[in-house]
């Protein structure tokens, strides 16, 4: 068993207890906390290597093989739910593969920088958020690490809490309450389909002669052996398919179910929106990638595909739109993100090597950009108040020439730019959709070029101005300072880390490209065998 998988949940989760029970004074805590979440990153980072050097396991005919495992004996119990008069066993099993460990890399990384930039930036109750901040990183590392369907649901859930209680406790937009109802409402409208499919998943294995069981390995090994059988697709497992896309579709904000997105992102504060933006958005696509697709291969039925693939690129088409339309920075970057999530829906329902390989590179990839987006927004709301982009062009440029390049920076990766991180994520989708829907492929690039035009609108009226006037920096609370040390060095790491996967981005795809390509060798197959009308669309749509 491997030491560091149970450490990544208990590491932040004691560090938030211990704050929340301390009774010594409020500011000894924060220190205490930003070490937690140094140590988890550096926990995170062990776990990479250690998956990096682990062979990939081949656990007969399963699609999901963990590389490492914790899955004590003494933790297996009987649920109180039966099935044909036998009990579904749970047995608390954790484990990491490629996918999994990427994911808890970016909320390692993201979790440890958006603490540190907390210690400072939260003025009220310092420790109180810190304390919540790393408990939504246990939740988030239970969420990635789980590999049985009941924790994988606990902890999906359980993250919601702290979230919350960080939106309407600390938010400095308007109305955080309301704000933080709406995502309750809306994720608990999720939650109710999505638990649902989870609990035909458990007991769909009667079905093919099998005993009932969460466990992830074996019920894609049930779920791959039904596909070699040819086993026919039953509506259960349709409907099963169904449900579990609009749960998780609700949670990644899917078209027309996204309202709640803008308005929890302009309500929280920069830094809470930082982790909502980089790695919760990320878990209605993660469950997407490990639940629906290697659980449900072949009842993922090319409608389906072509459905939520059209959602994928009418979003980034509407995102990026809307992003144009507004002025105010949280707004902008609010659809912005809602825009990018559209490349990675695309990937995942090509169910295609590249693009099932190209969603996972690009969840961790947009992860960091928004993450360093947001950090940028919350450095200059404390310089300059509420960022509207119709009456600042002011030429900020030469004001805070630090942050101006920081911000061209992120902001060029955003858009997609060669030698950045975002355009080989990018690319990769849109190459396995086009195996499936030319026509899906070429929305996706109309959202490209818009992106590109939100994207400089940001620094054309924020950094250079139009009008050359300079406005009295001394109204503002940090007047005319440029980044401190403290605030610049998160940036620069997340930087060099987008150049390095822009640059190098095979080297960053070897932790998990065995693992997108065995799912996609199970799936893609099945899928073309079940509507061999594929391939046709997808030469006629992807012709010249």
């Amino acid at each position: 068993m491997n030491i560091l998988i149970p450490l990544l949940v208990l590491v932040p989760l004691a560090a938030s207890l211990v704050i929340f029970s301390s009774g010594v004074r409020a500011k000894a805590m924060v220190p205490f906390g930003v070490f937690a979440a140094l140590l988890t990153l550096l926990l995170s980072i062990g776990l990479v290597v250690q998956v990096h050097q682990s062979p990939l396991i081949d656990n007969g005919a399963g699609s999901i093989a963990p590389r490492l495992e914790f899955a004590p004996e003494a933790l297996r119990i009987a649920l109180p739910v039966s099935v044909g008069g036998q009990a579904i066993e749970w047995r608390l099993m954790f484990g990491a593969d490629g996918i999994s460990a990427l994911m808890v890399l970016l909320t390692g990384v993201v979790g440890f920088f958006t603490v540190l930039l907390a210690s400072y930036q939260i003025r009220e109750r310092t420790s109180n958020y810190i304390a919540l901040m790393l408990a939504s990183i246990a939740m988030l590392m239970g969420v990635f690490l789980a590999m049985d369907l009941l924790s994988f649901y606990l902890f999906f859930e359980a993250v919601l809490i702290p979230l919350i209680l960080l939106i309407q406790g600390w938010g400095n937009g308007p109305a955080p309450a309301a704000a933080a109802r709406r995502f309750l409402l809306f994720t608990l409208a999720g939650s109710i389909p999505m638990v649902i499919g989870l609990i035909s998943l458990a007991v769909s294995p009667v079905g093919y002669g099998h005993s009932s069981t969460v466990s992830l390995p074996d019920l894609s090994v049930i779920a791959s052996t039904a596909m070699k059988s040819s086993t026919a697709v039953t509506s259960h497992d349709s409907w099963t398919v169904w449900l579990l896309l609009l749960g998780f579709g609700i949670k990644l904000a899917v078209l027309p179910l996204h309202t709640w997105l803008p308005m929890t992102y302009a309500a929280a504060h920069p830094n809470t929106t930082s982790l909502i933006a980089s790695v919760v958005a990320k878990l209605g696509l993660y469950g997407i990638l490990r639940i629906v697709i290697p659980l449900t291969p072949a009842a993922l039925s090319h409608e389906a595909q072509i459905v939520i693939g059209s959602l994928g690129a009418i979003a980034i088409v509407y995102g990026a739109l809307i992003a144009l339309s507004k002025d105010n920075l949280r707004h902008v970057l609010a659809y912005s993100s809602l825009s990018h999530v559209g490349f990675i829906t695309l990937g995942l329902m090509s169910l295609t090597k590249e693009g099932l390989g190209g969603a996972a590179l690009q969840m961790f990839n947009h992860g960091l950009i928004t993450a360093a987006m947001f950090w940028i927004l919350a450095m200059l709301e404390a310089r300059r108040g509420t960022i509207s982009l119709a009456v600042e062009d002011r030429g900020m440029a030469a004001q805070y020439p630090k942050l101006a390049v920081l911000l061209v920076f992120f902001t060029l990766a955003g858009a997609g730019l060669p030698g950045l991180n975002g355009f080989v994520g990018e690319l990769l989708t849109m190459s396995g959709m086009m195996r499936v829907c030319g026509t899906l492929v070429a929305i996706a690039v109309l959202g490209t070029v818009l992106g590109a035009w939100y994207g400089l609108k940001i620094v054309q009226r924020l950094l250079f101005g139009s009008n050359g006037q300079v406005v009295d920096l001394h109204q503002y609370p940090l007047g005319s300072k440029d980044l401190s040390q403290l605030e610049w060095m998160p940036l620069v790491a997340v930087g060099v880390l987008c150049l390095y996967i822009g640059l190098f981005p095979m080297r960053t795809m070897k932790l998990f490209q065995p693992d997108t390509d065995r799912l996609a060798t199970w799936v893609e197959p099945v899928s073309k065998q079940a509507h061999p009308k594929m391939d046709e669309l997808a030469v006629s749509t992807a012709a010249p």
